[in-house]
C-alpha cells in the first residue's frame, strides 16, 4: 500500500467524525524567496538548468546555462555558457555571473557539481552541444575546481571513458548535483546521472568515479525495452542502506501529460552495488506527480547519521499538465512512498520547472528553482531556504508540527504533532533500530473521554499516522518499537 493510501486508511478509521485529512495543506503561500538569476541582464536572453552545491568554506554555488542567441528565445541550442553566482552569506546576495564554459557559439551546460567533503574539490560534469557543427554530438566532459569554485580546470572530454566510440546524438549529464557515497563498500565513490540515446535506443545510467572525479565509468545502465518508459535527467539520492535511488523524468508521456492521472510521469531504478548494476530497473512512480519536468532529490535526515528519522526529499511542479506550484515531497521510508501534494510544501505558487536542492543544516535545505508568472516558468531563478518546521512533522504533513517527542533509547522515538487550524493531533514513532527491515513498531493515540486508537504491526520504518480531533481536551500518547515503549500521561490539554 502507497503512503497515500495507507495515511487515508488511518484517518478514515480514527477520525470518522471529522471531515479532516492528514497534512490537509500545502501551505497556501509560497515561502519567500531570493532572485539569484533573472532573464534579459547581463548580457544573456535568459538562465535554466539550475544547480547548487555547498562548498567546503560554506560558500554556495549556483549554476545555470546563461543562454544567448537560439532559433527562439531561450532555445535549448544556441550560444549558451555555463554560468555560476557565489553567495557567502546562506543567500541572502549573490555575486555577478562568472562564466565557467564560455560557449563560443555552442551549448555548454547540463550542469552536475559534485562537492567533495573530504577534500573540499568540486568536480563538475556537463555537456557539450555543438551547435555550429552539429554533426559532433553531444559531448559530456568534467572538470574541478579546488578552490571553491575560484577557478577550474579545463573541460576533458568523457566520450569514449564512457564507453562511447563517438558522441551520441543525445546525452545529458544530470541536470542537478551527484553524490559522494558514505556508506559500504563503496564509500567515497562519486556517482551521478545520465542518459543517453544511441541508435534510436534510450538509456538511463549511472556514471562514477573512484579516483575524485579524475576519471569515470559508466555503470548501471537501463536501456528502454518499452516506449512507454524512456527515462532521463536523472537525479541520485543514497539510501540509508547503500544503495542508491534514482529519480527520473519518463519522456514517454509527453504527448499525454495527465495520462493515469500523471501517475506516469516519473520513474525510479534502484542500484544496490554503488551504480554498477541497477538491481531494479526503471518503473513507474505513481506517488510523485508532476507534469514532463527535471526534478530534483536530496537526503534531508538519516538515523544512521543522528537523525531522529529518515527523511528523503523530491522537488517538482505538481500539476500534471503543465509546469507550476513548486512542492517538495518527503519520503520517510527512503523512497518506497511519497507524501502527497496536500501533505507536502509549496514553494512557488505560479509557473515553475528545473529544480536543485542542498543541505544546509541536519535541519533545513536550500532550493534553486526556475520560476515565474503564468506563461513563463523559466523567467528567474530562485533560492528558498525551507525547514524541518516549513516541511512538517514526519509522516503526517506540513500542517501539522511537532509539539512533544520521546526518545525509545536507540529504538526509534514517538512524535506527537498538532495541526493549529483544525485541533487535531497525529502520532507516529519512526524506527532508528533494524531500519528497513520489518519488526514490532507500534504507535497510539487516545483522547480524554475516547478510545484509543492504535497503529501497531511488523513495519520497516514507521508506525502510524494515528489522528484524532481534540481541540482543548487532554491527549494521552505514546508508541514502541520492539521492547522500548513509552506512554505518556493524559496532556497537551490545550
Amino acid at each position: 500500500m502507497g503512503m497515500a493510501s495507507r495515511i487515508a486508511a488511518v484517518v478514515l478509521a480514527a477520525v470518522s467524525a471529522i471531515a479532516v485529512t492528514v497534512g490537509a495543506g500545502p501551505a497556501h503561500a509560497a515561502i519567500g524567496s531570493t532572485v539569484v538569476f533573472k532573464e534579459r541582464t547581463d548580457g544573456y536572453d535568459c538562465y535554466r538548468i539550475p544547480a547548487v552545491v555547498r562548498a567546503n568554506n560554506g560558500d554556495l554555488l549556483a549554476f545555470a546555462e546563461g543562454r544567448k542567441g537560439g532559433a527562439t528565445f531561450c532555445n535549448d541550442a544556441g550560444d549558451i555558457d555555463l554560468v555560476m553566482k557565489r553567495s557567502t552569506n546562506g543567500g541572502q546576495t549573490w555575486s555577478a555571473p562568472q562564466v565557467v564554459i564560455r560557449g563560443f557559439g555552442d551549448t555548454k551546460g547540463n550542469p552536475a557539481p559534485i562537492v567533495i567533503p573530504s577534500t573540499g574539490r568540486i568536480v563538475l560534469l556537463s555537456t557539450m552541444q555543438c551547435v555550429r557543427n552539429p554533426a559532433c554530438g553531444r559531448v559530456p566532459r568534467v572538470q574541478h575546481s579546488d578552490d571553491n569554485g575560484a577557478t577550474w580546470t579545463v573541460p576533458k572530454v568523457l566520450t569514449q571513458e564512457l564507453g562511447f566510440a563517438t558522441a551520441p546524438g543525445w546525452l545529458a549529464t544530470g541536470p542537478s548535483h551527484g553524490v559522494v557515497l558514505t556508506r559500504g563498500a563503496h564509500a567515497g565513490r562519486l556517482v551521478a546521472g545520465i542518459n543517453y540515446t544511441v541508435d534510436g535506443q534510450n538509456s538511463g545510467a549511472i556514471i562514477h568515479s573512484d579516483d575524485q572525479g579524475v576519471t569515470w565509468k559508466r555503470g548501471a545502465t537501463d536501456t528502454s525495452s518499452t516506449s512507454a518508459i524512456l527515462p532521463q535527467e536523472i537525479s541520485l539520492v543514497e539510501l540509508n542502506d547503500g544503495r542508491i535511488y534514482a529519480a527520473a523524468r519518463n519522456q514517454a508521456n509527453n504527448a499525454n501529460k495527465c495520462l493515469e492521472g500523471g501517475t506516469r510521469n516519473r520513474l525510479r531504478a534502484i542500484s544496490s552495488d554503488g551504480g554498477a548494476t541497477f538491481s531494479s530497473r526503471f518503473g513507474y512512480e505513481p506517488d510523485l506527480i508532476t507534469p514532463i519536468v527535471q526534478a530534483s532529490t536530496l537526503r534531508m535526515s538519516a538515523t544512521d547519521q543522528g537523525g531522529r528519522y529518515n527523511r528523503v526529499l523530491f522537488a517538482a511542479p505538481s500539476t500534471c499538465d503543465r509546469r507550476r506550484e513548486l512542492v517538495v515531497s518527503s519520503s520517510f521510508d527512503e523512497g518506497g512512498n511519497w507524501t502527497t501534494k496536500p501533505q507536502g510544501l509549496l514553494v512557488w505558487g505560479q509557473d515553475a520547472a528545473y529544480s536543485d536542492m542542498v543541505g544546509l543544516s541536519p535541519s533545513s535545505a536550500g532550493v534553486l528553482y526556475e520560476a515565474g508568472p503564468a506563461g513563463n516558468a523559466n523567467e528567474t531563478i530562485r533560492w528558498s531556504v525551507i525547514t524541518e518546521s516549513d516541511l512538517g512533522a514526519p509522516v503526517c504533513g506540513s500542517a501539522y508540527r511537532v509539539i512533544d517527542s520521546e526518545p525509545l533509547g536507540t529504538a526509534g522515538t514517538v512524535h506527537l504533532s498538532y495541526n493549529a487550524s483544525n485541533g487535531t493531533n497525529c502520532v507516529v514513532t519512526t524506527k532508528a533500530s533494524s531500519v528497513g527491515t520489518p519488526s514490532p513498531t507500534s504507535a497510539f493515540l487516545e483522547v480524554q473521554g475516547a478510545a484509543r486508537k492504535t497503529d501497531s504491526g511488523e513495519f520497516s520504518y514507521f508506525a502510524g499516522p494515528v489522528v484524532a480531533s481534540a481541540p482543548g481536551v487532554c491527549v494521552r500518547w505514546g508508541g514502541a518499537v520492539g521492547s522500548a515503549a513509552y506512554e505518556s500521561p493524559f496532556e497537551h490539554c490545550g
